[in-house]
């Protein structure tokens, strides 16, 4: 499971790589600023609190046999997803405080952070390196 936290310690840094570009971009060029960085900070944290999601329910998949393992997994990911469409209903409902535009750019940044992993480990690795 060592490894699966540092996967996930390494997400969360590709996540915060992808949210700065994407809040200062989003907030120059959106009318109402403070309601879109608010929807990429939102979906920022909706996103992180998803990879967090995902490594617990793992780690506690993986102790169980196949069977239930495989239905705590689906009812896991059908939470995850249930909690994304709250968030953006209410976003969506409330589009003068959390841009809902934000919101998908930041909860898509758990998409793109698995796109750029490959890639990002490696710098990763070699800096840790390099401090130790």
């Amino acid at each position: 499971m060592k490894q699966a936290r540092q996967l996930c310690k390494e997400m969360i840094i590709g996540l915060i790589l992808w949210l700065i570009p994407v809040l200062l971009i989003l907030t120059i060029i959106a009318p109402n600023h403070l309601a879109m960085a608010a929807g990429v900070l939102t979906g920022g944290a909706v996103a992180s609190g998803l990879l967090w999601h995902m490594y617990r329910h793992l780690d506690i998949a993986l102790d169980m046999d196949a069977k239930h393992a495989q239905s705590h997994t689906q009812f896991a990911a059908f939470k995850r997803m249930f909690f994304v469409g709250v968030i953006m209903a209410a976003a969506l409902v409330l589009p003068q405080y959390v841009h809902p535009i934000g919101v998908v750019f930041g909860i898509m940044g758990l998409k793109i952070t698995a796109l750029m992993y490959p890639k990002l480990h490696p710098v990763i690795q070699k800096y840790r390196k390099k401090r130790l």
